[in-house]
């Protein structure tokens, strides 16, 4: 009878054993015969290198009296041809990122592990495993500046110029020039009268006296104009993409520019080349960590999560011989792959953050 209640009790506690619930995931590396129905699809990324140029661009027009300046107002820093150029005024260098398709995995689980709980990115990149309710405040969110252009008002012509009937009446280009030259001379004198209030009659308050000012510097702008010329400036901002890749050259032409014409095609040559140069130690590709000895049979049949160690690489933007920015960023193509222990994201409660511009690991922790 003991033997029987014996038997009994051993058959209880092997059915209740039997029910406890399986908790675990498997990363694998895809093949070609994988369907995403088999497992959840990820990426490891491909480190995109972005650079912003800004260049800008002046454009200058001779005032139609440039031949008088010297003569009747004793200028010499004056525009005397009409001409437009280009300058590159700055770089800035920053990273994002693609899938990389040479790192596609795909996870299949069993239970609730935190490996089945994956966060991407939209295009498929992993960033990180069980973040649902920390994500707002761990995981990185990719923002591009974006910079407006600055231009000044289109101001290049003479047309608006208010001339007197005295300056339309003459006959000559150097008449009108002595008489425009007299009356930015009378300004010259009204201003400084008015300065030291040696005027019969000063205007009255509330602003009119600082408005008259201005508006005598305006006239004595507009006049001078006709001699000195005219330029104005504007701001271009453009941002080019490039794909470091280890097969290729260290220093490769990432665009062409043109101090007549600014930015130009890569293929046009009356542009010079302004080269990104990558260099970094490439090493070769690692296999994923082994497991020890003392591990389980099942445990060197699981794989764990798969990561990237970037590499460090010093990126130079040059335009022709000039550097004009110089960063160290992480690539992750030219990084090693590496695995978690598999058993470690059998917990439910395990979140990892990772980076979605290389692949690399930021943080493990136990919600």
């Amino acid at each position: 009878m003991k033997n029987v209640f014996f038997v009994l009790m051993l058959f209880t506690l092997g059915a209740c054993s039997s029910q406890q619930p399986v908790s675990r995931a498997d990363f694998s590396m895809t093949g070609e015969d994988q369907t995403i129905s088999e497992g959840i699809i990820y990426n490891l990324p491909s480190t995109v290198i972005k650079v912003e140029i800004t260049a800008t661009e002046t454009i200058e027009k001779r005032g139609p009296y440039y031949r008088y300046s010297q003569r009747f107002l004793n200028l010499s820093d004056i525009i005397t041809e009409d001409k437009t150029y280009w300058e590159i005024t700055g770089a800035r260098i920053y990273t994002s990122s693609v899938p990389n398709p040479e790192r596609t995995f795909f996870v299949t689980s069993e239970g609730t592990p935190a490996g089945a709980a994956v966060n991407l990115t939209p295009d498929g990149i992993l960033k990180g495993l069980n973040l649902s309710d920390i994500s707002k405040k761990t995981v990185e969110k990719e923002i591009e500046i974006t910079r407006t252009q600055k231009t000044t008002k289109d101001e290049m012509s003479f047309n608006d110029i208010p001339f007197t009937e005295e300056q339309l009446i003459k006959t000559s280009s150097a008449a009108t020039a002595e008489e425009v030259a007299a009356e930015i001379y009378r300004l010259r004198d009204a201003r400084r009268r008015l300065i030291e209030s040696d005027m019969q009659k000063l205007p009255p308050d509330n602003g009119a006296y600082k408005r008259l000012l201005t508006e005598i510097d305006h006239l004595e702008k507009q006049y001078l104009s006709l001699f000195k010329g005219k330029q104005q400036t504007k701001m271009v901002t453009k941002t080019f993409t490039f794909l470091p890749d280890a097969g290729k050259p260290a220093n490769q032409v990432l665009c062409r520019f043109s101090a007549q014409k600014g930015f130009t095609d890569i293929i046009d040559m009356s542009g010079t080349p302004v080269y990104i140069e990558v260099q970094t130690e490439t090493k070769s590709e690692e296999p994923a960590s082994k497991q020890t000895d003392q591990t389980t049979k099942e445990e060197k049949e699981r794989s764990g999560l798969f990561y990237c160690r970037p590499a460090k690489a010093n990126v130079k933007i040059i335009d022709r011989t000039v550097l004009l920015n110089e960063k160290e960023v992480l690539i992750g193509q030219y990084g090693t792959l590496h695995q978690l222990p598999a058993s470690l994201l059998d917990n439910p409660s395990t979140a990892v953050k990772m980076d979605p511009k290389t692949g690399a690991i930021l943080e493990i922790k136990t919600k």
